[in-house]
């Protein structure tokens, strides 16, 4: 019997925890749906007055823009002007409308939760800095950066791109090497905005005595950035100890069509790392060296498979005496380079290209 009644009891408190679910589930749809009008409405009234700012650039029309958004709630002013200012508003105007709307309330009202333990409250503060961050933002950008949050970082990487300070690219430089490679890319495209100072952050840390996955990181970053001063740094440390660093440093050089490349990647072409011989054929195909046709044919006999193939390709993607070359090796004696050569020379201009940027 006692244990009857305490079933009883076990189903009488699960009915009502499910009914608490259910109604919490339906307080919780009801208001998403309310924020969501809120914002669409919001949208509707901030629009016209942000293109007449946009046509016109009057001071009035500035006043209309922020009296517009003070008179929403700091959520829906945040989100509709979120939207129209990424799809209508050049970075360059940004600049003005951030500097015209840094101090309302509603900005602070969004900004105070940058410390809230709940990420999507993070999200948004570092959302709203994309549009009104300025360099006196710089150390809250830094520590959105560093967010235990990846859609936090993101987006505050973007935020970063807005300011123009020193210490903020210096702390984004630092961290670089931290990133996975997808956010490293993410990172790299925020600092190409700025690529004065990126060169002279990087510059000053190409050295050979930096940490390798650090210099790893840095090469990365110079070559996708194609700066030449960086660029240039990095070429010198073709004869680092590392083999990785070779190795980045033969990828990077691909981005650098210099008269000094060319030399630096025939060596690296010889390297005893096949990683390293074959990221140079890559680049030595990629910047079209014919004086690299020798060279070339001879690492198509490599004994790495991986060095044979970029090789083959480098002499497809030079083209001219490099293709007869090509051709030629699918006649030799040696059954690999053979093999390696007639696969390649089958390939369609277009399918070449495709597969040396593989």
């Amino acid at each position: 019997m006692f244990s009857l009644e305490v079933l009883e009891y076990a189903v009488f408190a699960g009915g009502i925890v499910v009914t608490i679910c259910f109604v919490a589930l339906i307080v919780a749809r009801r208001h998403i749906d309310y924020g969501r009008s809120e914002v669409e409405a919001a949208v509707l009234q901030l629009e016209p007055v942000l293109q007449a700012w946009l046509v016109l650039e009057r001071d009035e029309d500035t006043d209309r823009v922020r009296s517009t958004l003070r008179g929403m709630s700091p959520y829906a002013a945040f989100r509709s002007l979120a939207r129209l200012a990424t799809q209508q508003v050049t970075f360059e105007r940004q600049q003005v409308l951030a500097h015209a709307l840094r101090g309302e309330p509603w900005v602070a009202s969004i900004l105070k939760h940058a410390r809230s333990r709940l990420w999507w409250r993070r999200f948004d503060a570092a959302r709203l800095m994309c549009v009104v961050g300025g360099e006196e933002d710089g150390d809250l950008i830094a520590r959105l950066i560093d967010d235990k949050s990846p859609a936090v970082r993101l987006v505050a990487m973007d935020a970063a791109a807005r300011l123009t300070g020193r210490p903020l690219v210096d702390h984004e430089l630092d961290t670089l090497p931290l990133r996975q490679d997808a956010v490293q890319a993410y990172q790299i495209a925020a600092l190409s905005r700025h690529p004065r100072l990126v060169a002279e952050a990087l510059v000053a840390r190409l050295t050979s005595d930096a940490p390798v996955a650090s210099l790893n990181a840095w090469i990365d970053a110079s070559g996708a950035l194609a700066n030449p001063q960086a660029l240039e740094r990095a070429r010198e440390l073709a004869s680092h100890p590392a083999p990785e660093v070779r190795l980045h440093v033969a990828r990077a050089l691909r981005r650098y069509a210099e008269p000094n490349t060319p030399p630096v990647l025939l060596r690296l072409l010889a390297d005893s790392d096949w990683r390293v011989r074959a990221q140079a054929a890559r680049a030595l195909g990629a910047l079209r060296c014919g004086v690299a046709v020798a060279q070339l044919t001879e690492a198509v006999k490599d004994p790495s498979w991986w060095v044979r193939y970029r090789s083959a390709l480098a002499l497809a993607q030079i083209g001219g005496p490099a293709r007869s070359a090509l051709m030629e090796l699918t006649h030799c004696d040696d059954r690999m380079a053979c093999d390696m050569s007639t696969l390649v020379a089958g390939l369609s201009s277009a399918a070449v290209i495709e597969m040396s940027e593989v």
